[in-house]
């Protein structure tokens, strides 16, 4: 019993937090203002729009919350958070650029976790199906460098993705999401070597409206 009241007087705390935080700057009309959603996503291949590398293929999987604060018009924009308990980078088979024996590293995953503090979300639409664009912003950590494994590389980068989608609300307290983000890893020059990967991610995220 006392856990879940605990629960639920942490859920309350969350949800009423940014009304109370924001309400001083935000416009946004009558409705849900709080947006939890879930989403996985894949990027089959990796471009060379700002990073260098190629071939790598990746996987992600986590939450992020949306806060509804301003609304123009048709036009509603969130401020968005997230996390990413699994992000994924797919390597191929390479050098192993940190031995002086030359011998090739097989192809395997290397595991991460990111954290999106900043984005934002500009839905453009109030009816059942809502196109949108996004963006955030923040870092990843991985359990060895990427997208190279070479001396002077990290396993600490900044990660931040923009993209379109459209949302098909089911009801008026959920919605299901599909779109398409670019989204770029790299150290940003902190180091020597920063060859940043870009990958084209397809995904779709389920939303809890409150």
């Amino acid at each position: 019993m006392q856990r879940t009241r605990a629960l639920r007087l942490a859920l309350l705390f969350i949800t009423s937090f940014p009304d109370f935080a924001l309400s001083a700057v935000c416009n946004a009309l009558d409705g849900p203002k709080h947006d939890f959603q879930f989403l996985t996503g894949y990027s089959p291949a990796s471009s060379t729009w700002i990073g260098t590398t190629e071939d790598r293929k990746f996987v992600l999987a986590g939450l992020t919350y949306s806060y509804r604060c301003w609304s123009v018009r048709q036009v509603d924009i969130s401020y968005t958070t997230g996390v990413l308990p699994v992000a994924v980078v797919l390597q191929p088979a390479m050098p192993n650029f940190r031995s002086l024996t030359p011998r090739i590293v097989p192809a395997h995953a290397v595991y991460g976790a990111a954290v999106l503090p900043v984005g934002f979300t500009a839905h453009f639409s109030r009816h059942a199906i809502q196109p949108f664009f996004e963006t955030h912003g923040g870092i990843i950590a991985s359990t060895e460098p990427v997208p190279i494994n070479a001396p002077d590389a990290t396993g600490l980068n900044f990660i931040f993705d923009f993209g379109p989608g459209i949302r098909f609300k089911i009801g008026d307290h959920h919605g299901i999401s599909i779109g398409y983000k670019f989204l770029h890893i790299s150290n940003a020059s902190t180091t020597n070597f920063n060859p940043g990967v870009d990958n084209n991610v397809f995904f779709v995220g389920f939303s809890v409206l409150r």
